[in-house]
């Protein structure tokens, strides 16, 4: 039976996708590292949307959850990494034309590196509230019902190819 928690599988795949975008840059592949952050982009707003459309509402109605877990807070979050993705891919698509790249490069991972700490943050809520009162307020053939429904089902392994989903 896969549950609800079982999305935490996803993110490590998203966070694969971000990191193998940083290792590009940083071997100043820049149209590699723009067609992997194209890929990472599609993921995770594909991951956001399930979690908007499907989870969110659900939790919104059936979870008695802290103010620390509140729905608006997924949704903010979800904008400001939605901002922060498009603004990756604009100075990713710029940076081989920037007359100083080694610091048009150091500008745009520290950017990344503050991005990261807010979707490590993010995580961390949806670990510690979304998804583990979904496991615990639906019933497991609410869970399944739920799970067909997203895009992006956790599997028991990761793909033998990174990006299989």
């Amino acid at each position: 039976m896969t549950y609800i928690t079982d999305l935490k599988r996803v993110h490590h795949l998203i966070d694969e996708m971000f990191f193998d975008h940083q290792r590009a840059l940083l071997h100043f592949e820049f149209e590699n590292a723009l067609s992997l952050l194209e890929i990472y982009q599609s993921t995770l707003n594909r991951h956001m949307q399930d979690e908007e459309l499907i989870l969110l509402p659900v939790y919104s109605v059936r979870a008695a959850f802290p103010r620390a877990g509140a729905p608006k807070f997924f949704f903010d979050d979800h904008k400001k990494m939605r901002s922060f993705v498009e603004l990756f891919l604009e100075k990713t698509n710029d940076i081989k034309r920037q007359p100083n790249i080694d610091k048009a490069l150091l500008l745009l991972l520290d950017r990344e590196a503050f991005y990261l700490r807010l979707c490590a943050h993010h995580d961390k809520r949806e670990t510690d509230f979304l998804y583990p009162t979904l496991d615990v307020v639906l019933s497991d053939l609410e869970q399944h019902d739920l799970l067909e429904r997203i895009s992006l089902k956790p599997k028991p392994q990761l793909s033998k190819c990174r990006y299989e989903q």
